[in-house]
């Protein structure tokens, strides 16, 4: 009998580029390989993670910014392109010459065919609340997933092998943060943007151009104050565009949004083991540091 409480992935392979990914079962493979050989335009915006890090959230900000505090309509992927589910031609199709592009992706940076004019946003998680958000999403959207109620410690194993989509955490981060000082690239830390979401936004507008900038904070901060409320929890938790189309009612996208929040779901040998795996990835990269100043949450 098959076991509903196991999250099922897809390994998928292009033949042509050799490269492979665990994915969602219900993945396009044809739009999974076409984004693979998508070239960014110079003014492309990439919005990056490893799932469940504070992608949705960051996407908003960068539409907030660059679309001067006008709402992304829903549903979200009609304007921002998710690339590895939605293929090299969603970008085009929706391409505004009057705004820059923005696209949401999870792949790895080994997969993004960069191009050095555009720009690249890169926001990363702890690992421990970053599991925890994937195991709701995961009962948010069990059908992708072949589960109905998935089990907590068996997708554990499956996350600690890497065997889950976009496969291993640790090693997309390391991968996206080697290359943390390149000109076109931001990293950001979620737990930074909660704690002072205001310096988070000035951060993101300068990277996104001057221009961006002195908008935000143009009539005593006027487009600032927006941001900041329109990418709030409580006002993006009010709006339906990034839900699942499925999901239970009791499972909502935007869930809890907090800092520590593992604490309540994982146990203390999960939660070791999650700091071990850190530890060992980030001896030589030094993301093993990356939330010592978050000590008393973490």
């Amino acid at each position: 009998m098959e076991d509903l409480t196991l999250p099922k992935f897809l390994k998928v392979k292009d033949k042509a580029s050799g490269k492979e990914m665990y994915c969602p079962i219900n993945i396009n493979q044809r739009k999974f390989k076409s984004a693979l050989k998508y070239k960014a335009e110079d003014t492309d915006v990439f919005v990056c993670s490893y799932p469940k890090t504070g992608t949705t959230w960051l996407m908003n900000i960068v539409w907030l910014i660059l679309h001067d505090g006008t709402e992304v309509p829903g549903p979200y992927r009609e304007s921002i392109p998710m690339l590895e589910f939605d293929g090299s031609e969603a970008p085009e199709s929706i391409r505004n010459r009057e705004f820059p592009c923005i696209i949401k992706t999870h792949f790895p940076y080994k997969f993004v065919q960069i191009n050095p004019k555009a720009k690249y946003l890169y926001i990363t998680r702890n690992p421990k609340d970053a599991f925890v958000s994937f195991y709701f999403h995961i009962r948010g959207c069990g059908k992708k997933y072949g589960t109905e109620n998935p089990d907590i410690n068996k997708l554990y194993d499956q996350y600690m092998k890497g065997e889950v989509q976009f496969d291993c955490y640790f090693d997309h981060l390391n991968e996206w943060y080697s290359h943390r000082n390149d000109s076109n690239v931001l990293f950001l830390l979620y737990e930074d943007m909660k704690q002072d979401p205001r310096n988070g936004i000035l951060k993101v507008a300068k990277f996104l151009g001057e221009k961006y900038e002195e908008l935000l904070m143009k009539e005593n901060g006027k487009l600032m104050e927006k941001v900041l409320e329109l990418s709030s929890f409580e006002h993006m938790k009010s709006r339906t565009i990034w839900e699942y189309p499925k999901r239970p009612a009791n499972e909502p996208f935007i869930r809890k949004g907090v800092i520590g929040d593992w604490k309540n779901h994982l146990s203390a040998e999960q939660a070791d083991g999650l700091d071990r795996a850190l530890m060992e990835h980030g001896k030589e990269s030094g993301i093993s540091k990356l939330w010592d100043k978050y000590a008393e949450f973490l």
